[in-house]
């Protein structure tokens, strides 16, 4: 776990420019100082430089202001602290700040510009360098050595900033392809779930197709037996009324689902409903995954969409379970209550699917494609591991609004 960041730290990589001031302010404060005491020590001679006035403090505040703008506009600051810099040498000032300001503008410039830009900057360092040490040989031995040891230092800052940028160019790739992958895995969900609609919206076209075809023909055997037989009319009569109840409600859900149309025609063939279960489960067994039934409560007729959607259900739940659940046995158990209707598929292979987390949580476009049934019609599902191990699927279809 990540720990927070001191308050402090976080302001100052919130402000920027007010983090680079502070910087600036703290240099011009060392540069003060070391002026203060080396103008006051016994030990540093001071003779051969100019006496420092106006126009020399001047310099040492070009030399630090700029770092204030070390991000904003790193170039242009290394090139006022460089040029300050080579003044003052050409005016024989003493540097109190050491050129501190020149080396961290240099890295300022490696790790804000892009390389080539950032090169070019190396070599405005290296030129003012030669140019300040020329300078100051006029007024005092040449030290071959000041030059190794400045051009070294300014080497230093460069790989340094250099290597800040490459590393913060890393993350930031690093960060975009997280944030991509997360928008496509985004886009894929939302691209199952819409599909899967989609498949359920055709199968719910046939099943009010189906149910008006139904009414029409229970209608034309009401009109012919009318007359002589009117208790058959009145079943007849009946059946329309609750199919009609049904239709209208698939039709409902099926405008509700339907966002748009994906240009496939219709399946012609007669939808699945639960009494073909046991031909399911007869090609399940084949596959080489045993199965048993268990029945409770006393079976009744569903509606057309319920009956397809526990079709799909189980179908789905064995089907998981043949690929994935290894050399195991599973069990499919119908629980019929008042008002709803319980599902349950259980195995008692490895239990986990591909694609479903250790909470239940489905991946596959199978288990979206559950959810989305089960809540079409204001049930729910759970999908994860059983208690006793294994592999568990549980759905609750309530349908008493649908069955008057």
């Amino acid at each position: 776990m990540a720990t927070s960041q001191p308050a402090p730290i976080r302001w100052l990589k919130q402000h920027p420019f007010q983090a680079d001031a502070l910087l600036a302010g703290v240099i011009g404060l060392l540069t003060i100082s070391a002026w203060i005491a080396e103008s006051n020590s016994s030990k540093v001679d001071l003779s051969s430089y100019r006496h420092m006035n106006a126009f020399g403090v001047l310099l040492i505040a070009a030399q630090i202001v700029p770092l204030a703008w070390k991000r904003k506009a790193p170039f242009v600051a290394l090139v006022i602290i460089a040029s300050a810099i080579v003044i003052s040498f050409a005016a024989n000032f003493h540097n109190f700040n050491g050129a501190v300001p020149a080396f961290i503008a240099v890295f300022s410039c490696a790790s804000h510009l892009e390389r080539r830009y950032a090169v070019r900057t190396l070599g405005v360092a290296f030129v003012a360098l030669i140019l300040s040490l020329a300078l100051n040989a006029i007024h005092r031995p040449f030290s071959i050595a000041d030059l190794i040891i400045n051009a070294v230092l300014v080497g230093i800052a460069w790989i340094a900033g250099d290597n800040v940028r490459t590393r913060r160019a890393y993350t930031a790739a690093l960060e975009e392809r997280a944030a991509r992958l997360e928008r496509d895995q985004a886009d894929n969900a939302q691209r199952a779930v819409n599909l899967e609609r989609t498949r359920i919206a055709r199968e719910l076209h046939d099943v009010v197709a189906h149910s008006v075809s139904v009414i029409v023909v229970q209608a034309g055997a009401a009109r012919r037996v009318l007359g002589r037989d009117p208790n058959r009319a009145s079943e007849a009569l009946t059946s329309i009324e609750l199919t009609g109840r049904q239709a209208l409600d698939e039709l409902r859900r099926l405008l509700g689902m339907l966002r748009k149309y994906d240009g496939q025609a219709p399946d012609l063939a007669p939808q699945p409903r639960l009494q073909d279960l046991d031909a399911l489960v007869t090609q399940i067994e084949e596959a080489g995954l045993p199965v048993d039934m268990v029945v409770n409560g006393e079976p009744r007729p569903l509606p057309s969409g319920i009956d397809l959607a526990v079709f799909r259900i189980v179908q789905e739940a064995l089907t998981n379970s043949l690929k994935h659940a290894g050399p195991a046995r599973a069990t499919v158990t119908l629980s019929y209550r008042p008002d709803e209707l319980v599902l349950e598929v259980v195995d008692d292979g490895r239990g986990l699917c591909e694609g479903v987390g250790k909470d239940g949580r489905a991946g596959g476009h199978g288990l979206v494609g559950m959810r989305e049934r089960v809540a079409l019609y204001g049930g729910d599902v759970s999908a994860g591991p059983g208690a006793r191990g294994g592999y568990e699927v549980r759905a609750r279809l309530p349908f008493a609004a649908t069955s008057a």
